[in-house]
């Protein structure tokens, strides 16, 4: 497995470049307008990294589907990978190579987010308003990243499924925007045929149950249907396709 060359392949491109300048531009400015404008606000004046960091889930949300399906699926559409089978003929070393990348990225892309997240919060709560709150860092780890890291792992599912940008896109940001939405619907209407559904198939919310210990076997649904599954028919895809 060599994930420093899928790593290189993705890094070393033009749009790559523009995508990340975007995506650190999105995170530190969520981060500092979050963190700053807390003191004024709020009556006590304080800055919180719990809703700092709840508002970076949002262009998280996007960010890290993009760079996960441009890393899993980017060849197969700008048809790049037969040259990539050439050269390391393994289809799965290649696609666990994948694999790998897109994880790093996730984890520096979380890493740098969180840690504007901190800066900000503590330079709002501390040096403009009357305090930081760190003491929520707790819940940060459980619910939020919880949330982030089913992200990945749909993005992942997504990718090696439809092996392709556009596809991929629209159906890792696509579904869980339509999950939230009939999640919310269903509340409203007090539908329990409905909420039953959408709890079947809503990633997010059955991930931080999980993370905060009040999962139960129900929760295991979500992670079968939208992960393991489109990942094992990805996988057969991306072992039998034909590419050229």
């Amino acid at each position: 497995m060599r994930p420093d060359i899928d790593l290189r392949g993705f890094l070393d491109t033009r749009g790559t470049a523009i995508l990340l300048s975007l995506s650190l531009l999105a995170l530190v400015g969520t981060a500092a307008l979050v963190g700053l404008v807390q003191p004024a606000l709020f009556p006590e004046r304080t800055s919180d990294i719990e809703l700092t960091g709840a508002m970076l889930t949002l262009p998280l949300s996007l960010i890290i589907p993009l760079t996960t399906i441009l890393i899993t699926a980017g060849e197969f559409s700008d048809r790049s990978l037969q040259n990539t089978l050439l050269q390391r003929p393994d289809r799965m070393a290649v696609l666990s190579s994948k694999i790998i990348a897109a994880t790093a990225v996730f984890v520096v892309t979380v890493v740098v987010a969180y840690a504007a997240a901190a800066l900000f919060t503590w330079i709002g709560g501390e040096q403009i308003g009357d305090g930081a709150i760190f003491s929520s860092m707790d819940s940060v780890m459980t619910t939020q990243l919880s949330v982030l890291v089913a992200t990945l792992l749909f993005s992942l599912a997504m990718g090696l499924l439809t092996q392709s940008t556009v596809i991929g896109l629209v159906a890792a940001i696509g579904i869980p925007f339509v999950v939230t939405t009939a999640a919310a619907l269903s509340m409203a209407f007090g539908s329990e045929t409905v909420t039953n559904i959408v709890a079947a198939v809503d990633l997010q919310t059955a991930a931080m149950a999980v993370a905060d210990g009040r999962g139960e076997a129900v929760d295991l649904l979500p992670l079968l249907l939208l992960v393991l599954l489109p990942a094992a028919l990805g996988i057969w895809r991306w072992q039998r396709r034909e590419v050229g």
